[in-house]
């Protein structure tokens, strides 16, 4: 993985790639994300996601999906569900289009679904300078989600572009927090994008909902997780701990995704939050 910071010298060198290859608009940017699963305490975890752009459409989202997109396009298709629907963040824009659409697959049943973003992003932008790297950075502020935001963008590298839903500003964001510090954004590096095309894994298979109906249908899945499995001839088994196989255990299993559906409910639309319950 790439979670180590840069030395001086190494964060010179990769900025400097950044000035060669910007003018392609076709490069992946990597960043960093630090979030707090819980509002209840002030654990984090961290993992890295992949800002995929060409042209003027982009791809956000963390390494497993990044691979797994890949070999889907390559012919060799599988699932992949989270068990907190939080911690899936998949995010494709086409800012000519003026569309930003967000994407989700629910675990068990692997329905897949996305919700088009129409909340606007409008920045205040800021004298206020900080150097990350070896870049000077401008401060720009907005609303999204019930959160306030700070982003840190550098106008020298003119890409209008930034992790997650966020884009608009002069420049490229490096770096972007909530006020909580719930959900940090940082740029670690970026590298030329060596595809001819963008592949989402959901394109033409997924719902489109808002998100009245993804609430309905998380409050739904956290009433019976299991719903899909028991109107199905599935048989469902789980790791026994002994390197064998053992049928699951519906109840217990239930009780587990109930609690950190319960638990781990911090989303970035933190006005869009459910109270499960």
């Amino acid at each position: 993985m790439y979670r180590t910071y840069f030395s001086k010298k190494n964060i010179v060198l990769l900025f400097f790639f950044v000035y060669i290859i910007v003018p392609s608009q076709n490069l992946t940017i990597i960043y960093e994300v630090v979030y707090k699963p819980s509002k209840d305490n002030k654990s984090t975890k961290s993992k890295i996601y992949y800002l995929d752009i060409l042209n003027q459409e982009s791809i956000f989202r963390d390494e497993i999906r990044k691979k797994s997109d890949s070999l889907v396009y390559y012919g060799n298709s599988y699932g992949l569900g989270y068990p907190n629907i939080n911690e899936q963040i998949y995010l494709k824009k086409n800012l000519k289009k003026n569309q930003i659409l967000r994407y989700f697959t629910l675990m068990i049943s692997r329905d897949k679904f996305y919700i088009p973003i129409a909340e606007i992003i409008n920045w205040k932008l800021s004298p206020d300078i900080k150097i990350i790297g070896n870049m000077k950075c401008q401060k720009a502020e907005t609303q999204y989600g019930g959160r306030h935001w700070t982003a840190w963008f550098a106008p020298e590298i003119q890409i209008s572009e930034g992790p997650y839903i966020f884009h608009g500003l002069p420049g490229l964001i490096a770096e972007i927090y909530d006020d909580k510090e719930d959900y940090i954004f940082r740029l670690i590096k970026t590298q030329k994008f060596n595809h001819k095309n963008l592949y989402v894994e959901e394109e033409n298979k997924g719902k489109e909902i808002n998100w009245e109906i993804f609430k309905k249908i998380m409050q739904d899945f956290y009433t019976d997780p299991y719903a899909y499995i028991k109107t199905s001839s599935y048989k469902v088994m789980t790791d026994d701990g002994n390197g064998g196989m053992k049928k699951l255990n519906f109840r217990e299993s239930t009780f587990e995704i109930q609690k950190s559906l319960r638990e781990k409910n911090n989303p970035i639309e933190l006005n869009q939050k459910i109270d499960f319950k």
